[in-house]
Formats: structure tokens, C-alpha cells, sequence
């Protein structure tokens, strides 16, 4: 026969009010790590802005491989460049565009400006324009956007 020392009951009891303890609370809801709004913030924007900088041909080939799936192959040179938000839209994002037309043109193609404007307060305006530095708004002609890809902050 096994002998049973009173602490087992007392350790027995314990962990059953436990259990009965935890079915009937609520969970605590789940959080994502915060790294302070602003921070957590720039963290996103560089690498996001990194991660387009070193694996441009991989995701430009994976866009192209997409479009084609859809019959909406680009036609002429493509290139991934990271987008720089130009104006005051509501709410921050950063991406990728991938933009297409003569080879010698996209070369010159170092990132897209993405304009917005706001008309009459409830009409918003929304321009990608590929220009050739980083710094300010000189358009490269005869390039296009081909597609978008958003990062909401």
C-alpha cells in the first residue's frame, strides 16, 4: 500500500483550485513587441528600406514572375527602387515600386516620389513619379511605374 503524507493533499488541492482558477479567467489578450512608437517606427522604415536595396533582382524577378502568371507581362527593362513619401497623406507607409521602359532610362531611375495631395479635403491624389536621386524630385522621362508594394507604419 502506498502511504500518502498530508502535503500531497495540501500540493493535490492546491493545484486543482489552479486549474479550476485558470479555466474560468479570461486570457490576456496577445501584444506584438513594442519598441516605442517612434523607434519601432524608424526600425521598419530602414529595413524595409535595406531589405529593398540588397534583394531588388530578387523581388523584381518574383513581380515579373507574378505578372506573368496573369498575362500581364512588362514588356522592356524592369528595376525595383524603394519609395520616398513627397507631401502629407494620411498615415505613413514605406515600400517598393517597380518601375519599366528603355534600359538606359531605368539606369538613371534611383528611387519613386510618391506625391499626395489632398483636394477640397475629401479628395485625395495620389502620384508615383521615378526620379534619379534620393534628395529631391527630378522625374526621369519615359519611365513608368509598373507596380506598388506598401508597407503600412
Amino acid at each position: 500500500m502506498i502511504k500518502r503524507h498530508k502535503w500531497t493533499w495540501l500540493v493535490a488541492t492546491l493545484l486543482l483550485w489552479a486549474f479550476l482558477l485558470g479555466v474560468g479567467a479570461a486570457p490576456n489578450p496577445v501584444q506584438a513587441l513594442s519598441l516605442g512608437g517612434g523607434i519601432g517606427d524608424l526600425v521598419k522604415i530602414f529595413g524595409i528600406g535595406w531589405v529593398v536595396e540588397h534583394f531588388s533582382g530578387q523581388i523584381n524577378k518574383a513581380i515579373n514572375t507574378a505578372l506573368a502568371q496573369h498575362d500581364a507581362a512588362v514588356e522592356g527593362y524592369t528595376k525595383v527602387v524603394p519609395i520616398i513619401n513627397f507631401g502629407g497623406g494620411k498615415g505613413t507607409s514605406v515600400g517598393a515600386a517597380q518601375v519599366m521602359g528603355p534600359p538606359a532610362q531605368v539606369a538613371k531611375v534611383k528611387a519613386v516620389a510618391e506625391v499626395e495631395l489632398s483636394i477640397l479635403g475629401s479628395v485625395r491624389a495620389r502620384g508615383l513619379l521615378p526620379i534619379g536621386t534620393k534628395s529631391s524630385v527630378s522625374m526621369v522621362p519615359g519611365v513608368g511605374v509598373s507596380a506598388n508594394i506598401r508597407f503600412p507604419i
